[in-house]
């Protein structure tokens, strides 16, 4: 099958997978694709799919909440709906004063001056 998409075929000659992030203010996603998929039909673009329980009802998006948890020795716990259920958790617990918990972040990471010399 021909593409229907204006794509050279040497940008997909070595490439085995094209991901995309799409990191938010408040919710985050991801895509990808395999070089095999996309040759034979470049519409097929794999997404995230997470799911989150409230209450009785079972919230499905392609998107998480943009969350992260770190642990008291700070290091990666958990992102997105992970992170606000295991702090949900521990809070309930009284056992979250020593983790680390962010969220709508993204902003801040612009507000921050890195050093470079």
């Amino acid at each position: 099958m021909a593409s229907a998409l204006p794509v050279s075929v040497q940008a997909t000659k070595y490439r085995l997978q094209v991901a995309a992030i799409d990191f938010g203010t408040t919710y985050s996603g991801y895509a990808f694709s395999f070089r095999t998929d996309f040759l034979e039909n470049p519409l097929k673009i794999l997404t995230n799919k997470c799911e989150s329980q409230g209450g009785s009802a079972t919230l499905v998006s392609m998107k998480t909440p943009s969350r992260v948890l770190f642990s008291p020795d700070g290091n990666f716990d958990s992102f997105g709906y992970d992170a606000e259920e295991k702090y949900l958790t521990l809070a309930m617990d009284e056992q979250h004063a020593r983790w680390f918990y962010f969220k709508n972040f993204k902003m801040f990471l612009y507000e921050t001056k890195v050093n470079t010399e």
